[in-house]
């Protein structure tokens, strides 16, 4: 060690000059598919050198699916979580195995093209779920107290998994509310505005990809937006003559809410969580793009070293930056899980 740091103390140094753009690139993130007002977002990544204008105002954009021209809309009411960007929503939905081409041009900025393949529809989807016990960090000594509860949902399909076929899921959960008797008008009032209402539940790496570990979707371990969520990215594991994928979020158990009022007469509020399963098949270009920001967010070595491993960037889009995928979709359909029994 000590003679490695004073190797290290009187090496030379040599300057390397490395050609730099002189102008900003156009930076595309879009994920469509079989839903209609699937979202392309379009920014400028700045040059390292110059001053160059960020907005992504004067940029124009054009999507074909199998040469046809698609309708797009200016989406003003976006919130960018780049400075700059702009979104637009497609004005339709495709079809399996259509061939769309995305095209962004600026007269201050080289134009940007990116192919994309909608891909195969998921049929004979098989959805179970069960309770599975597992830990809540990666503590060695696997103490009890961490052990927590989790709802797997396991999705089974005939077909074997092959090398460019990637999947992502996500759950949504609603509370609907049932009643017992006459329940006070003032009292019911603030369970009505919340019954029905989706959200995102969160989710959680599969507890065997991480040897008896939950993590987080905090982490955004492998994890993208998609209308309006986060979506778990993962290659299918192989299972028999087909595959599977899963998911894991805390169980949300039936409350029972009880009453009375001034007759004594007694009434009961049901709150009971319904679930919605959606799980996508991705075009590779999605895995790849993620995968390279995950290898680069998760190989930094303290920056006081001076040294960090090389990593690459993923892109797809040819003259720019970013990432233009598509999905193709299976939904279960809203349903009740009475008591978390296995199914």
């Amino acid at each position: 060690m000590t003679l490695a740091a004073i190797l290290l103390a009187v090496s030379c140094e040599k300057v390397v000059d490395f050609p730099v753009d002189e102008t900003g690139r156009i930076y595309i993130d879009a994920i469509v598919g079989q839903k209609d007002g699937g979202r392309i977002n379009l920014a400028v990544s700045q040059p390292a050198l110059g001053s160059e204008d960020a907005s992504a105002e004067d940029i124009t954009l054009h999507l074909k699916a199998d040469g046809e021209p698609v309708s797009l809309v200016r989406d003003m009411d976006y919130v960018p979580e780049i400075e700059g960007m702009v979104s637009y929503l497609v004005e339709g939905s495709f079809r399996p195995g259509q061939k769309l081409e995305l095209e962004a041009g600026s007269p201050t900025l080289p134009s940007a093209k990116a192919l994309t393949t909608v891909p195969a529809s998921l049929q004979d989807v098989k959805l179970t779920y069960k309770k599975v016990n597992t830990y809540k960090n990666r503590d060695p000594e696997q103490m009890m107290g961490n052990l927590i509860t989790l709802l797997e949902f396991n999705m089974a399909m005939d077909e074997k998994p092959g090398t460019d076929i990637y999947f992502g899921v996500q759950v949504c959960k609603r509370a609907v509310y049932d009643t017992v008797g006459t329940v006070p008008d003032h009292t019911w009032e603030q369970y009505e505005k919340k019954s029905g209402i989706v959200e995102y539940d969160d989710l959680y790496i599969d507890a065997a990809y991480t040897e008896g570990s939950a993590i987080s979707s905090a982490v955004k371990e492998m994890f993208v937006l998609y209308d309006g969520g986060e979506m778990q990215v993962s290659p299918a594991e192989v299972q028999g003559d087909g595959a599977e994928v899963k998911a894991y979020v805390y169980p949300t158990r039936k409350q029972l809410m009880q009453g009375s009022y001034h007759d004594d007469a007694r009434y009961e509020i049901y709150e009971v969580f319904e679930y919605d399963i959606h799980l996508y098949r991705l075009s590779p270009e999605i895995y790849r793009c993620l995968k390279a920001r995950y290898i680069i967010d998760n190989s930094r070595v303290p920056i006081h070293l001076g040294f960090s491993p090389v990593t690459y960037t993923y892109t797809n889009v040819e003259g720019g930056l970013g990432m233009f995928g598509a999905v193709s979709e299976y939904e279960s359909g809203w349903f009740r899980i009475e008591n978390n029994e296995n199914e």
